[in-house]
């Protein structure tokens, strides 16, 4: 009796090159639905910091009868405060804000001349990947609480 001992271990050629396309067919779908994913994820940077310092500016008025005329002045010349360039939290969007008196003009943010509305706006910064975001490109919300958005999409898909 003769013993085969040549025996044959491990992938032949055509059952790599399968697991191969299949694997590339995989990744070829979940990739683009993957960075979707992280888009949108990355969105939630843009409106965290908007909310956050749209509740700085109803303190600001509790205290003051008006608005802060803008981000970085002090508190004693009508501002915020905060340190300038106002970035979000993960460095994605930059921050800035217009504030206006009753006729529509400039103010100081001190009771003689009161702001009365805001508008705050949250820009991608260029050359990272929000800048790409062509959805939800800009977001802004007011001291209305109107929130908005520029970009091909509506501002309640993009604030959701």
């Amino acid at each position: 009796m003769k013993i085969n001992t040549n025996k044959q271990t491990g992938f032949s050629l055509l059952e790599l090159m399968i697991v191969v396309g299949i694997v590339g067919i995989v990744s070829s779908i979940a990739y683009p639905s993957y960075m979707e994913h992280v888009k949108k994820s990355k969105r939630s940077d843009a409106k965290v910091e908007l909310l956050k310092i749209a509740q700085m500016q109803e303190s600001y008025f509790v205290q003051n009868l008006s608005y802060a005329k803008d981000l970085t002045s002090a508190a004693s010349s009508g501002g915020l405060g905060l340190t300038a360039p106002v970035n979000s939290e993960h460095g994605e969007y930059t921050i800035s804000m217009s504030a206006k008196d009753k006729s529509g003009g400039a103010c100081t943010g001190l009771a003689a001349n009161a702001c009365t509305s805001f508008t705050l706006t949250a820009t991608p910064v260029s050359g990272r990947g929000q800048s790409h975001d062509s959805a939800c490109l800009a977001f802004t919300i007011t001291n209305t609480g109107k929130k908005g958005v520029t970009g091909s999409s509506t501002a309640e898909k993009c604030w959701k």
